[in-house]
Parts: structure tokens; C-alpha cells; sequence
């Protein structure tokens, strides 16, 4: 993207961040944010923005940091998993558990028997009329498998709010670049670019470059490279359903 005769305002130090969050948080009706790395805490301010009605978009790289020890976790916010029964397969499960009930219960009524007519005609013979219990027993191993395997869950996976995250090259492969760009909009009026990513350090601690803007025509450049790179699908992303299966794991029965 090129954009000629922007108007705008530059800043370079540190506390380059300090009027971008100040106008993040004061921010009424919608946030889009480009920045490959993240920091726990802003991603906190971003869900803080969701639930107060902000409308947030994110696009990030999969170098996303979390909250460490007992603190409540962000991506566990960010990807929500909800699960449904499957009404026909518990009914099927719960059928294969009472045969293989009724199964032990034939098994162990045979296998008494069995000794009390081994013990009264004292002839070992007798023990290969115990051949049809093995095959009682191989059944309940059957049924144990198929219980066991059983999936009466389904499980989807949704974001709380839309966002990307791209997949880091390797570093031997350019079949896609790094989205290293940084780009803030703000209320579809407010936009910063510059080196500052969305972190502790990129806001306030290193020394950062950063230009704010609020020409309308630049404004509306910025807004559809947002949209393009977001809806961009030569770029692989962290698949959600692959995500989620391993944030929360999927219980079966």
C-alpha cells in the first residue's frame, strides 16, 4: 500500500504509546489492532474493550504470550469452546453398557456353576465346557472397547471477538512474509502506525517511532489494507478447532 500527502503527527522516544492507549481506552465504538507481538496485559484491555460494546479486531503472529501461574488465562477467553450432546450415540453407549453389565453377570453366574459341577463330579473334563465362557469374556472386551470409544460430545470452537493469528515462516521458507507491520484504528477516525507493538515495552519502555492520523482519505486507505490483510487467505493462520482441542482438551464420555 502507498499513500501520498497523509497528514500527521510524529513521535519518537519512549512513552510512545501513552496517547495511543489513552485513546484506545477511551475509544466508543471500535479498535482494529495489527501487532505481532502482544503482551498478557493489553490483550486484558482488549477484552475489558469487548465487553464494555467496543468492537475489536485483532491480527497478530503465533508468538502470543499468556498469563503465567493461576491467573485467569487470555486465550482461554479469546477461544471459546462449547459442546452439544449427541442424543442417538448416548443412547446407543448407555445400551452397549447394560449388555456388557448383563454379559459379567451371565459370566460370573457361569463360572460358579461351573466350579460347583467341577467340585460334585470331580473330573477336570468337565473345565472345556468353560471354552463358551471365554468367548462371554472376549465379548465383554468388545463391548468395553466400544463404550470406550464411544463420542456422544460435539465440540465447536468460536472467538469471542474476530481476530487472526498467522503462522511465523520458517526461516528457510518465503512462501509468506512476517506481518511485522503495526497499525491502530481507532473509532474509524484515529490511526497510528510506527515500531511500537502492542506490549509493555512497545508502549512505553523502548525507544519507538509512531505518526497518528486522522485524515479521513488516509483513514479510509488504512482501513481496507486492514480488511484485506485480515481477510487475506495466502497467509496460513492457527486453525481455531486444532487450537481449542488443545487449550481444552475434548472428554468423550
Amino acid at each position: 500500500m502507498y499513500f501520498n500527502k497523509a497528514i500527521c503527527d510524529i513521535y519518537i522516544g519512549t512513552g510512545a504509546g501513552k496517547k495511543l492507549m489513552e485513546e484506545i481506552e477511551n475509544s466508543k465504538r471500535s479498535v482494529k489492532i495489527v501487532s505481532p507481538y502482544l503482551s498478557p496485559f493489553l490483550v486484558k484491555k482488549l477484552l475489558d474493550l469487548h465487553y464494555r460494546g467496543v468492537e475489536v479486531q485483532l491480527i497478530t503472529m503465533d508468538t502470543i504470550e499468556d498469563f503465567y501461574g493461576d491467573r485467569q488465562k487470555n486465550i482461554h477467553q479469546l477461544i471459546i469452546q462449547d459442546r452439544s450432546i449427541n442424543i442417538d450415540a448416548k443412547t446407543l453407549r448407555l445400551k452397549w453398557i447394560n449388555i456388557k453389565r448383563w454379559l459379567y453377570f451371565f459370566l460370573m453366574v457361569m463360572i460358579l456353576l461351573l466350579g460347583v459341577i467341577v467340585y460334585s463330579m470331580q473330573d477336570r473334563m468337565v473345565l472345556w465346557g468353560g471354552i463358551p465362557l471365554l468367548l462371554v469374556w472376549l465379548l465383554i472386551r468388545h463391548y468395553t472397547s466400544k463404550i470406550r470409544n464411544a463420542k456422544i460430545y460435539r465440540y465447536s470452537y468460536r472467538q469471542l471477538f474476530p481476530f487472526k493469528v498467522f503462522i511465523t515462516p520458517e526461516s528457510n521458507s518465503y512462501s509468506h512474509p512476517f506481518v511485522h507491520g503495526k497499525m491502530y484504528l481507532i473509532d474509524d477516525g484515529i490511526a497510528y502506525l510506527g515500531s511500537l507493538n502492542f506490549t509493555g515495552n512497545g508502549t512505553k519502555n523502548n525507544y519507538e517511532t509512531r505518526i497518528r492520523i486522522t485524515g479521513k482519505n488516509a483513514i479510509n486507505e488504512l482501513e481496507g489494507e486492514f480488511e484485506a490483510l485480515f481477510q487475506n487467505m495466502d497467509y496460513p493462520e492457527r486453525e481455531l478447532v486444532e487450537w481449542g482441542r488443545e487449550l481444552y482438551g475434548e472428554v468423550e464420555s
